[in-house]
């Protein structure tokens, strides 16, 4: 009898429990002080780059990516991985130290504003003055370019860092159950509402739909969720990023996303304070739950038959627009950067390195071993079929589609702010504050923010 390949997804959520183990026997370790320095001229040659990562389940296929890197250049790579949160701390200690252990950064969006404004990495253009970016990277709302001035990421700022994972929000679904009673993927955040309550009523899961109501102060947890309900209502956290930093929480359209967030969560479990991340893959993998919205890096986990129960039973779209026809994902990217202050030639060497981490060849691999690429020409590599290009599919049209106006939080004091939304939302979802008296909550908090960082409002 002849033995199938396992799909993609179903190999890198296995591997995600060893993803340390993996990351390290692969890229082959080299001395745990700092990188090698470079020999001038040309390029990076017989360089060892030291690059912190975190402990995710996209870790296999990036070790797979730095091991053809070290294949073609000869160069040797330290991946060290971290625990998420650990990552920043390990790269903030090594800035602020100057020990210049780490050749790269990897750091996390909601973080990226915070190392341009303390000029913790440096603009690309300082290291190259003639280096342009590949122009199939996809923008994400233009995440690689700081405009200093104005503190926010803009068309007219300087490169400082290039996506490596370009993580967005999908909306999941049952597609057996959405067949057997004649539902339509919902184009609205209404519809996936009554598209829960009509599941729930024929009994065809034991929740409607399970949602990320979790609130963890300082951590971009519910308020992540709740981002693309604002974007779709027309809201934003701020009336014009960068020349009026006004607070705009408790407009309509903040009410509106807040009174989504409370019609979803009733969905779902009543214990909505323990709905994290975490609980919301598993009642989906359990076929406790008929829909939900992930980050597209949950594929994995979902489509894995040894820990998954609806693997091949699920289906990833785009998410419900924004009122201009936009896409509404909250988007959670990790980039890469050269740190400030790092000698000459490693800065060189590092550039060469997140070049080919972002290059057609090295992305595409990316995405036929599991992860998510950041170019629009690596959405379709071969030997990818079912669920995964499903997936891609979506993926590449919600990255297709994004705004100017970033849809995540980047901004320099995103920790001080998600200490205020993260509790109110979470208490929104759980009944326990109405949707007007939340928003009004953060909207307070959101004055003295502004206030205390000078930030210019009209």
């Amino acid at each position: 009898m002849q033995t199938l390949p396992q799909p993609r997804f179903t190999n890198l959520a296995r591997a995600a429990g060893a993803c340390l183990a993996i990351a390290t026997a692969t890229v082959g370790l080299a001395a745990c002080d700092s990188g090698a320095p470079v020999p001038p001229g040309g390029g990076a040659k017989n360089a060892t780059l030291v690059v912190p990562t975190s402990q995710a389940p996209w870790n296999p296929a990036y070790a797979k990516v730095v091991q053809e890197y070290q294949k073609e250049t000869g160069n040797k790579v330290e991946l060290r991985n971290f625990p998420n949160p650990d990552v920043k701390t390990q790269q903030v200690n090594d800035i602020q130290s100057q020990k210049h252990t780490f050749d790269v950064f990897q750091i996390n969006e909601q973080d990226l504003a915070q190392f341009n404004v303390n000029e913790w990495v440096q603009p690309f253009n300082d290291v190259d003055p003639g280096y342009k970016p590949d122009e199939q990277i996809y923008s994400y709302s233009n995440v690689a370019k700081w405009e200093a001035s104005k503190k926010v990421f803009d068309a007219s700022g300087k490169i400082t860092n290039l996506p490596l994972l370009g993580n967005v929000d999908l909306f999941v679904y049952r597609k057996d159950i959405y067949e057997k009673l004649s539902l339509n993927v919902p184009e609205t955040w209404d519809e996936v509402i009554s598209n829960g309550k009509k599941i729930a009523e024929a009994q065809a899961a034991k929740y409607g739909g399970v949602f990320r109501t979790q609130g963890v102060p300082g951590t971009y947890s519910a308020t992540f969720e709740f981002q693309p309900l604002l974007n779709s209502a027309g809201g934003s956290w701020f009336k014009e990023q960068g020349t009026d930093w006004t607070p705009t929480a408790n407009t309509s359209s903040g009410v509106q996303a807040a009174t989504w967030l409370r019609e979803l969560a009733q969905l779902g479990p009543s214990a909505t304070t323990t709905m994290g991340q975490a609980q919301v893959i598993a009642e989906m993998q359990n076929g406790n739950a008929a829909q939900s919205y992930l980050v597209a890096a949950a594929a994995a986990q979902l489509e894995n038959p040894a820990n998954s129960s609806v693997a091949g039973k699920i289906g990833y779209a785009p998410l419900p627009q924004t009122p201009s026809g936009e896409a509404s994902s909250a988007t959670g990217l990790w980039s890469l950067a050269i740190p400030a202050g790092l000698p000459k030639e490693r800065a060189k060497a590092a550039l060469d390195f997140i070049t080919w981490m972002t290059s057609e060849k090295a992305q595409t691999l990316f995405a036929k071993e599991g992860g998510i690429p950041v170019r629009r020409d690596s959405y379709e590599p071969s030997d990818v079929s079912g669920a995964q290009q499903e997936a891609l599919k979506a993926m590449k049209e919600t990255a297709e589609n994004l705004p100017e106006t970033p849809t995540s939080l980047r901004y320099g004091f995103s920790t001080d702010m998600l200490n205020a939304s993260e509790p109110a939302l979470q208490n929104i979802a759980a009944g326990n504050t109405p949707p007007k008296e939340g928003m009004d909550q953060i909207q307070a908090a959101l004055q003295g923010i502004i206030s205390k960082a000078s930030l210019p409002t009209r």
